[in-house]
C-alpha cells in the first residue's frame, strides 16, 4: 500500500552551491521553482533528506507563488507616483495591433514590451524603471546634497528586497530603484538619510538632531518608509526572487 507521500506530486528542486552560504536552506522562487542552497562543504547526499523534511512547506509555498503569478497583472499604464506619471504600456504580443498602438501613440512617450511570456515582459519592465531611475535619482540627491552641504562619493542604483538605500563607511551611497512608486517628500527624505550617514555611519542621536535639521517631518516619512511595500506593485516585487 502506498504512503500518503506518495501520492503527492512530485517535487522538483534545484540545487546552488554557494560560497556565501552558511548553512543549507529552501528558497521558493517564483519563476523558478524550488531552489535548496548549499556551503561547498555540505554532503550532497543529503540534500533529499533536507528536502523531504520541508515537503509539506515547500509545496504550500508552491501552491501559493502559483496563485500569486496567476493573479498579477501587468501594468497599463505604469503609474509613478515620485512624479505622478503614468505611461502607457505596449505588449508586442499581435503584430497588427502593436503596429497600430504604436502609430496612435506616436506623439507620446510609451513602453514597448516585446517579450511574449510574463517573465520577460517584467524584466523588461524592470529594466525601464531602472533606467528612469538613473534619469531621475543621481540628478535629485545631487541638488539635495548641495543644498544640505553634505556630500558623498558615488552612486549605485539597485533592486534592493529589504533596504529603500544605504550609505558606505566610504561616503558611497546605494538607493532602491523602487523608490520611483513613492511619493517625492518620501524619495527626498530617504536621500538626506543616507546624505547623513556620511557624517554619522549610525543611528545616534547626533545622526537623528542632523536628520531633523534638513527634514523636520522626518518622522512621518520614516513611518512610510517602515511600511511593508504596499506602493510598490506586485509583479515588479514577484520577479525580485525569481
Amino acid at each position: 500500500m502506498n504512503d500518503e507521500a506518495d501520492l503527492l506530486p512530485r517535487l522538483d528542486w534545484k540545487l546552488r552551491v554557494s560560497q556565501r552560504a552558511r548553512y543549507a536552506r529552501l528558497l521558493i522562487k517564483p519563476f523558478g521553482g524550488l531552489e535548496v542552497v548549499i556551503p561547498p562543504r555540505f554532503p550532497r547526499g543529503e540534500v533529499p533528506g533536507l528536502v523531504a523534511r520541508h515537503a509539506n512547506w515547500a509545496r504550500q509555498q508552491l501552491d501559493k507563488q502559483s496563485k500569486l503569478r496567476a493573479s498579477i497583472r501587468l501594468p497599463q499604464p505604469l503609474s509613478l507616483a515620485f512624479d505622478n506619471s503614468a505611461t502607457p504600456v505596449i505588449y508586442n504580443t499581435d503584430p497588427l495591433q502593436f503596429n497600430f498602438d504604436l502609430f496612435a501613440r506616436k506623439a507620446e512617450e510609451c513602453i514597448v514590451i516585446d517579450a511574449n511570456d510574463d517573465r520577460g515582459r517584467i524584466r523588461e519592465l524592470r529594466a525601464w524603471i531602472r533606467r528612469r531611475a538613473w534619469d531621475y535619482l543621481p540628478q535629485r540627491l545631487e541638488t539635495i546634497s548641495a543644498a544640505t552641504g553634505l556630500n558623498y562619493k558615488r552612486l549605485s542604483i539597485r533592486s534592493q528586497k529589504t533596504r529603500w538605500g544605504s550609505c558606505s563607511s566610504r561616503g558611497n551611497i546605494s538607493l532602491n530603484d523602487q523608490l520611483l512608486f513613492l511619493p517625492p517628500k518620501a524619495v527626498d527624505y530617504l536621500m538626506i538619510h543616507e546624505l547623513c550617514h556620511t557624517r554619522h555611519l549610525n543611528h545616534s542621536r547626533a545622526f537623528w538632531e542632523l536628520v531633523e535639521t534638513h527634514c523636520p517631518e522626518f518622522r512621518a516619512q520614516e513611518k512610510l518608509l517602515s511600511r511593508p511595500r504596499n506602493l510598490v506593485p506586485d509583479w515588479f516585487l514577484l520577479d525580485l526572487y525569481a
